[in-house]
This record gives C-alpha cells, structure tokens and sequence, in this order.
C-alpha cells in the first residue's frame, strides 16, 4: 500500500513538473485576470531569465529538512527540473518556466488557483487535491519560477501548501532580475 501510495504522489510531482517544461507554442499569454483562467493557455517561448540562475540551489536546507529532505536535489538534463524527496511523504520541485503567470497547464488536476505576492513578485497559489500537491509560481520576466511540494497523502496537503509558501519566500530574493 505504502508503496503505491508513493508511485502515486511520484507521477503528481512529476506531471506537475513537466506541466511547463519543453516545447513551446505560438501565440502570446497575458496574465489571468481571475482564477478561473489560469488553468488553460498557451505556454510562452520565453527564454531563461538569465543562464546563470540555479533554480536547484534557492531552497534554503533548513526548509526542506522540516519536509525530512536532505541531500541535494536530482536534476533532470533534458527539463532542467530539480526534486527533493523524503521516502513516503514528500517531493519539492523547483524549474523555471517558459508559460507566464496565469497560463499554467493544468495537466487535469483541476487546481484551485489564488492570486498572492511573494515579496516584490506577483505570483499564485496553485493547490490540486486530486494531484496531492501544492505549487507556487512566481512571475519571472515573461515566464515564471515554480515550487511545487506534493504530498504522499491527504493529510499531508496543509503542509505541502504552507511548505511551497515557506520555500516560495525563501528563494524569492535569490530570483533574477529582469
């Protein structure tokens, strides 16, 4: 059981992950004026803010020790996503994003999506208890920086959403500029 339960909670945060990595399409994005439109929409072709930014190294350690993480993260090459995992609790995801705030792919988690401010950067909430996880995005240039913290189960869904806030607010001063 305890098993599934993490293959479970594994393909949520990598789904969420992926949600915004890769490909781009044509058109253009503006941010959502309300929740109910950022669940669909084009991703941008925007590019890194800047080649030098590590989204792996924002996280402070003793953030993620309160999710019983140690270690630093795995990289993926190919999306540049990088995840933490404790065994059977929790995964944390941090990558940046070629889709602006507001245009986060929902991959059919049905979130529920609110609207907030991480220090000097618009941003949202972006919570599926369907998926078991929690994301802050963070608007960055014309794409965004993305914490996503998915939770083993549903108890874990309190503190899978206030850890993204925590670590959201962490690694917002190291962001860049643009």
């Amino acid at each position: 059981m305890r098993r599934s339960v993490l293959l479970t909670v594994v393909t949520a945060g990598v789904a969420l992950a992926a949600g915004g990595c890769g490909g781009t399409a044509s058109g253009s994005a503006s941010p959502a004026t309300n929740s109910s439109s950022a669940t669909g929409g084009q991703a941008t072709s925007a590019a890194p803010p800047t080649a030098k930014f590590d989204p792996c190294a924002v996280l402070p350690a003793d953030g993620l020790s309160k999710l019983g993480i140690s270690g630093p993260p795995k990289i993926d090459p190919d999306t540049h996503v990088c995840t933490w995992q404790a065994y059977a609790s929790f995964i944390v995801n941090t990558h940046v994003n070629t889709y602006a705030l507001g245009q986060r792919p929902d991959n059919g988690f049905s979130p529920t999506v609110t609207p907030m401010t991480v220090g000097s950067h618009k941003a949202e909430l972006w919570r599926s208890d369907s998926g078991g996880a929690c994301a802050v995005n963070i608007a960055l240039g014309t794409g965004t920086f993305s914490v996503d913290v998915s939770a083993a189960d549903s108890k874990g869904m309190e503190t899978a959403c206030t850890s993204a806030k925590e670590l959201a607010t962490a690694a917002e001063p190291k962001l860049p500029t643009t």
